[in-house]
């Protein structure tokens, strides 16, 4: 009985300290009691609680922006949706909001060959309403401008870019924008692409931010003498094409002493900033969203990201699963990954008849250690 009592409490008090928004805590200082029913044995539980609230407002907009991919080939086959009609808009919308309250700045992303990636916030064009829904949104601390010749470059993708960034250049919300076109780069060729893409978006405004991803330096180049050394002067070859210079944490390891040659160089007076992200590595004991690790290490990813003085954090994927063609398909983790890497949420379908996603406990535990 004693035992049921206390799990029927704990499961109370578990609720109260996952809540999404502080808010929904009115008590001042001081004691407060609660009751809970005991559901298994009818009996009622008063448990006195001790709350201390500290006099503080997280801000609205997240000061660490954290941009996080989702596939929309994924939500396009497991909900059987043609690209570009009102269900698939539908269907981005409902994700791009319900992600929004876990301080999360989302982007939809579609994979082209040799990682070529068209990374885009926004399903409407610029001159659309929506659209200024979207990026003026305060919540929203970074927003994915798309490159369309990335996977198609016709004169009618061209033209389509060249509109997004006429307008969008115009609106306040211009400084969060960003350009994130190729996931980490391998050999000189695949950076001389991102050179060109630059020139030319550079033709259109002279301040517009590119975020390209690594974890080493190009191949077959002769940057310097060791691996690391050529990984740190990857800004060398990417000046002025690369403005935010996102790092694989897997390349630290426990080297935190490491990060003072990767900062020292960026040129923040050129506006470069420094970004971390996290991608199968690193494991065990460090911080990753790995299924099986421990709550600290799921919390401290953002921890990390802030004590190491980066300005910005990016993820890959929150609902790459496997393939299906239903909504109710069993979720299956892509192989060759760590278990759970890539997602981070599910599709209600799978457990019930809602069609609400259903968060994952390392989600939730992101939406704390960002806190």
């Amino acid at each position: 009985m004693q035992i049921l009592r206390l799990s029927s409490t704990s499961t109370t008090l578990r609720r109260m300290l996952v809540l999404p928004a502080f808010q929904d805590c009115h008590e001042n200082n001081g004691l407060g009691d609660m009751m809970d029913e005991d559901v298994m044995n009818n009996v009622a539980v008063r448990v006195k609680l001790s709350l201390t609230v500290w006099d503080f407002t997280l801000p609205l907009t997240p000061s660490l922006p954290a941009v996080f991919g989702i596939s929309e080939t994924v939500i396009e086959d497991r909900f059987c949706l043609e690209h570009g009609t009102k269900g698939w808009y539908d269907a981005l919308d409902h994700h791009f909001r319900w992600l929004l309250q876990y301080r999360i700045s989302p982007f939809f992303c579609r994979w082209g060959d040799s990682m070529r990636i068209l990374a885009y916030t926004c399903p409407w064009p610029a001159d659309h309403p929506k659209a200024n829904e979207y990026y003026s949104d305060p919540r929203l601390a970074a927003y994915a401008v798309p490159y369309a010749p990335i996977l198609s470059c016709t004169d009618a993708a061209k033209n389509s870019l060249r509109r997004e960034v006429e307008i969008l250049k115009t609106e306040a919300h211009w400084s969060k924008a960003y350009f994130y076109l190729w996931d980490e780069p391998l050999n000189m060729e695949q950076y001389e692409v991102i050179r060109n893409i630059s020139n030319e978006l550079r033709t259109y405004t002279p301040d517009v931010r590119i975020l390209t991803t690594y974890y080493a330096g190009p191949s077959g180049s002769e940057l310097a003498p060791s691996t690391f050394e050529a990984f740190t002067k990857v800004p060398n070859v990417l000046r002025p094409h690369t403005q935010i210079f996102c790092t694989s944490e897997w390349v630290l390891g426990t080297r935190e002493d490491l990060v003072k040659d990767i900062i020292a160089e960026l040129r923040p007076d050129l506006g470069e900033e420094w970004w971390t992200y996290v991608c199968m590595g690193p494991s065990d004991p460090q911080p990753n969203w790995h299924l099986g690790m421990r709550g600290t290490q799921h919390r401290a990813v953002m921890w990390r990201a802030w004590k190491e003085g980066g300005t910005g954090f990016l993820y890959w994927g929150t609902n790459c699963y496997e393939k299906a063609m239903i909504p109710s398909a069993e979720i299956c983790f892509r192989r060759g990954l760590p278990p759970g890497d890539g997602v981070l949420f599910y599709p209600g379908e799978v457990f019930s008849s809602s069609k609400e996603p259903v968060a994952s406990l390392r989600l939730e535990r992101i939406l704390s250690g960002m806190q």
